[in-house]
């Protein structure tokens, strides 16, 4: 009795730097419950051409909506990390079925390493100094939202001081994202791309695209996404890191446990003796603990740090480097941000995944895209109309 109530009490410690993440999110949720208007420029529903309104509709025929990530009946919990795996097959075919082929490829070494260990560094795509600086210099004359995501906001942008004086994270919505120079070109990167198709078996979806500043906290604790955790919005995701600052191995780094993105990858690094070792209060489940119990952890895995800090120490890297440094990852795999030290991070995330669409997953108004005519670098292609449709308007 006394040991659950302890557990229980270190979980409540241990959550307790995740109340103000999860509280904003419930106040967006009954904003939209109340059909109040958002804060950041939205679309009611999107949109699409004909050609590619004509292969979702046959996606829709062939994929059940408990199944596609756009539906808003869709199941992110699983019963198991291997139904996952079986119901990511299953979507890829369909989707290859409806698309067609993925004609482009990725680099073999870079596809190996993302399934053998969950995170690639992409040296080949670095961006130079003077990229990284014009973007800067773009976003240094827009407002930021006082959050880590625009479409999770309580307050219209404001000037960057103010939001760093009191807020962890600060952001911009998708129009002014795809406003700066050279991120459009690099979303469209074949290479890049089809690494991503070769990964999933079907061409992607991009999902979800954000880029935003992580601040140096007055008080040194970690807050929401810099908690170690799972991102569970499809059966398939990989999101590209793009540092537009510099970051260090503990400021600003990207840490990530290798192997963990499934279950074959995180038998080969789970040492099952490290049980007699685990203390009573860290163990969620009373019992020698699993493989495959990393998978089943409530609240996709938040709450955990110590946890895993005991069980895959020595599998945590932590992914920096200088400003225009490429990442990408598998966030299915057990991940967390770590907090500024000593100034400021920019990163751009862009965020691929089978089907789903971010804004669903959560039920918010979908944030408004950019038309095509305001970026003339992007190929008026069946692809590039399928891939992009969430954050480019091709009507």
């Amino acid at each position: 009795m006394l040991l659950r109530l302890s557990k229980k009490i270190r979980y409540v410690i241990e959550m307790s730097s995740l109340y103000p993440y999860f509280m904003k999110r419930l106040m967006v949720k009954i904003r939209t419950f109340f059909k109040r208007r958002p804060l950041y420029p939205y679309e009611e529903s999107y949109q699409f051409d004909r050609e590619t309104q004509e292969k979702l509709d046959q996606m829709k025929d062939l994929i059940p909506p408990q199944n596609r990530g756009d539906s808003p009946v869709f199941q992110a919990n699983w019963s198991s990390v291997f139904e996952r795996q079986r119901l990511a097959h299953q979507v890829a075919e369909s989707v290859e079925q409806v698309i067609g082929r993925n004609h482009l490829k990725g680099e073999l070494n870079s596809l190996e390493m993302l399934r053998n260990i969950g995170c690639v560094l992409l040296q080949n795509k670095k961006l130079s100094h003077k990229t990284t600086d014009q973007i800067l210099t773009y976003f240094e004359n827009h407002k930021v939202y006082p959050s880590h995501v625009a479409h999770f906001t309580l307050h219209r942008p404001m000037p960057k001081k103010w939001v760093e004086e009191k807020e962890p994270f600060g952001c911009y919505d998708i129009k002014t994202i795809l406003g700066a120079p050279h991120i459009v070109s690099f979303l469209t990167d074949p290479e890049v791309v089809g690494l991503v198709a070769d990964y999933f078996g079907c061409l992607p979806t991009l999902s979800s695209l954000n880029l935003f500043w992580s601040f140096v906290a007055k008080k040194k604790i970690a807050q929401g996404s810099q908690r170690f955790h799972r991102d569970v919005n499809d059966y398939k995701t990989l999101t590209l890191l793009i540092n537009l600052t510099d970051t260090t191995a503990d400021d600003g780094a990207h840490a990530y446990i290798e192997k963990s993105h499934d279950y074959p990858a995180i038998t080969e690094i789970f040492q099952d003796n490290l049980n007699d070792t685990l203390p009573k209060d860290l163990n969620p489940l009373n019992r020698r603990l699993r493989a495959d119990d990393f998978f089943k952890l409530p609240l996709n895995g938040y709450g955990f740090d110590r946890l895993y800090e005991h069980f895959f120490r020595n599998h945590i890297v932590k992914i920096y480097g200088e400003k225009g440094t490429v990442v990408l990852t598998d966030n299915y795999g057990i991940h967390r941000g770590i907090p500024p030290q000593r100034k400021e991070r920019l990163l751009l995330w862009v965020s691929y995944s089978l089907t789903a669409v971010d804004t669903v997953s959560v039920s918010v108004k979908s944030q408004q895209r950019i038309h095509r005519s305001q970026i003339k670098t992007v190929d008026d292609t069946a692809a590039n109309r399928y891939i992009l449709r969430n954050i480019v308007d091709f009507q």
